[in-house]
């Protein structure tokens, strides 16, 4: 196997695993505080922690599909 194939597998392999970490990881590092919500004057205190842990999750859940996209992408190419 050529390195760039061997980077491709470590690209996707990070950026699943990121997915299916967020949850795991949004608690570990407490990133929902690092949130902002514009409707908090509209929501109850429980529905502002869960928007902004969702957020957070979300956010991290779309950086492991950044780091994801280009290994596929490499996968794709060099796997023909």
């Amino acid at each position: 196997m050529e390195p760039i194939e061997i980077l491709s597998i470590v690209l996707m392999a990070a950026g699943f695993a990121m997915v299916l970490a967020a949850k795991a990881v949004v608690k570990k590092y407490d990133l929902a505080k690092k949130q902002t919500c514009q409707y908090s004057d509209q929501m109850s205190e429980g529905e502002v922690e869960e928007y902004k842990f969702n957020k957070a999750m979300l956010n991290f859940k779309m950086l492991g599909l950044a780091v994801t996209i280009p290994g596929l992408v490499l996968f794709v190419i060099f796997f023909k």
